[in-house]
């Protein structure tokens, strides 16, 4: 398996196919991001071609390639605001906006997954950010700490409270 860095690699020489298989291995990634910003799943999706359109066309600012996913996360939730701004500068009030937020309906595993994506925002957002970067973009826990520069028990920790409250809001959905 190519790593992320190679692929980066790849892209800037000028091979597109190498950014076709960083969008698969991220998209999941900037979709959950986004969606837990803007609130509307429609909306998520057009917000994560936007930005994996601004992540190619700025791929030389990346420092370090092996980063691409945290980086793409954080381009990810700028949009998002900025596209939640400008709704609520258009006067739709964020009461409006989680009206229209409800994920399409779907059977089985994808249901589950739109269950765990609608209680994620909910998290505090030390905890969101772990979440997202262990079980959506794939991190190790060691990873996670550095890219966050918080100690490994202190990412475990997060991810433990985390999911403990996950486990209780999606207990409380079921009900």
């Amino acid at each position: 398996m190519t790593s992320t860095a190679e692929l980066v690699t790849s892209v800037l020489r000028g091979e597109r196919a190498a950014f076709a298989e960083l969008v698969r291995r991220y998209e999941r990634l900037v979709l959950t991001t986004v969606w837990s910003v803007v609130k509307d799943y429609h909306l998520a999706q057009d917000v994560t071609q936007d930005v994996f359109l601004s992540a190619y066309e700025n791929l030389l600012t990346l420092r370090s390639p092996a980063l691409f996913g945290p980086w793409v996360a954080r381009i990810a939730e700028r949009q998002a605001a900025l596209v939640l701004r400008r709704r609520q500068i258009d006067a739709c009030s964020l009461e409006a906006v989680s009206e229209i937020a409800t994920p399409p309906e779907v059977e089985g595993d994808e249901a589950e997954f739109h269950d765990v994506l609608a209680a994620i925002p909910r998290l505090p957002q030390h905890e969101r950010a772990v979440v997202l970067l262990r079980y959506v973009d794939g991190h190790s826990v060691r990873v996670i700490a550095e890219l966050t520069g918080r100690p490994v028990g202190t990412v475990t920790k997060q991810l433990s409270r985390a999911l403990e409250r996950l486990q209780k809001m999606l207990r409380r959905v079921e009900l």
